[in-house]
């Protein structure tokens, strides 16, 4: 009960860090005591039966060391996180790949574990809530990155269940552990180990209003006001304000993103400026194209370039095609690339609904 009331604190001081004096000062008055009445319990083993007594002393002991190698494995994966980056490869699959592998290959080496499976993603959970708290990780990241951590932790941790099922040597087992874990580990490092980083998605929708009445539209300031839908709301970057500049040769239209990313840690998300030049203007399409953006968006991905089409279906309907360009940021292809792939449409759709919508 005192470990569950702790658990649960906790998770509210992290959630809502306006909880977090409250939480300390309660911690304070309430731990002290629920300790030494549960210390005292526990002594209480008069009746107890001495084998029954030597199993819940081995029980204990196997409880410590397995905490102690999970602090080790997480404080291992800490280290190599630091290290990526330092060589910017924090968005890369040496981060999502490598680092839950390591946690997992850690704890379940230096331990020998009833469940392998289960020890790794008890170390992969920790691991996920140090981020968290300690490097500045946004909630966003973690739920993104929470399903391919958990999938690697699984399969090393049912790899090394299985493999001692058979009483094969462990170091059989690390050295194809390296052979599967490395390569998958490499994507986005180098040019030669990374996939095609350049994406483009379209949406189409037939909107209430005339094809003048859109292209008037398309060439107003943006509004933003429309509720974002629900994915986009998690915590990618959000529009607060547009200008048009007339400096340059061609018009220029800067959006102001505020990062919009939950942080544990307390931090502010940053803000910063998309800035997209009109490149293209032609009866029923027009394109822009990104020329620098120093939002948080950042992270997800760089936007290249975004080009509208429409055309007439009545007098008072009006056919729009949104298409966005833009280059993954993150890696593997093949578990992030969904990701961007649907928020981007879903940003298209919004941008019909916001923009072209007179």
């Amino acid at each position: 009960m005192i470990r569950a009331v702790a658990i649960a604190a906790t998770l509210a001081a992290l959630l809502w860090p306006a909880l977090q004096a409250t939480v300390v000062v309660l911690a304070w008055l309430v731990w002290p005591p629920a300790f030494l009445v549960a210390w005292a319990v526990a002594r209480d083993l008069g009746d107890v039966p001495a084998a029954e007594h030597a199993e819940r002393s081995t029980a204990a002991k196997r409880a410590r060391v397995t905490i102690a190698a999970i602090i080790g494995a997480v404080a291992i994966a800490s280290v190599a996180y630091r290290l990526l980056v330092a060589h910017n490869l924090q968005q890369t699959a040496a981060l999502f790949v490598g680092i839950p592998a390591l946690l997992a290959i850690v704890v379940v080496f230096a331990l020998s574990p009833r469940s392998a499976a289960g020890v790794a993603c008890k170390a992969v959970t920790v691991g996920m809530l140090v981020s968290a708290i300690f490097l500045g990780e946004g909630v966003v990241c973690i739920v993104m990155s929470a399903p391919l951590f958990y999938a690697i932790a699984v399969a090393v941790g049912v790899a090394v269940d299985t493999w001692r099922r058979f009483d094969k040597p462990p170091t059989t087992f690390a050295c194809l552990a390296v052979l599967v874990l490395v390569p998958m580990s490499l994507e986005g490092v180098t040019d030669a180990t990374s996939l095609d980083r350049d994406e483009w998605v379209s949406e189409t929708r037939v909107i209430q209003a005339s094809a003048d009445a859109v292209e008037r539209a398309l060439f107003e300031p943006p509004r933003f006001d429309r509720a974002l839908p629900l994915y986009l709301r998690a915590g990618f970057p959000r529009p607060i304000s547009t200008r048009v500049e007339y400096s340059a040769a061609h018009p220029r239209l800067v959006i102001r993103f505020r990062g919009g990313e939950m942080r544990l840690d307390g931090i502010e998300p940053r803000t910063g400026d998309l800035v997209l030049e009109l490149e293209e203007v032609r009866p029923g399409a027009v394109r822009w194209h990104a020329l620098g953006d120093d939002s948080h968006m950042t992270h997800f991905l760089l936007w290249r370039e975004a080009r509208v089409e429409w055309e007439a279906v009545d007098t008072q309907r009006t056919r729009v095609t949104w298409t966005l360009r833009y280059r993954r940021g993150l890696d593997p292809a093949w578990y992030f690339g969904p990701w961007e792939r649907y928020a981007a449409r879903l940003a298209a759709g919004y941008l019909i609904d916001s923009v072209a919508m007179p």
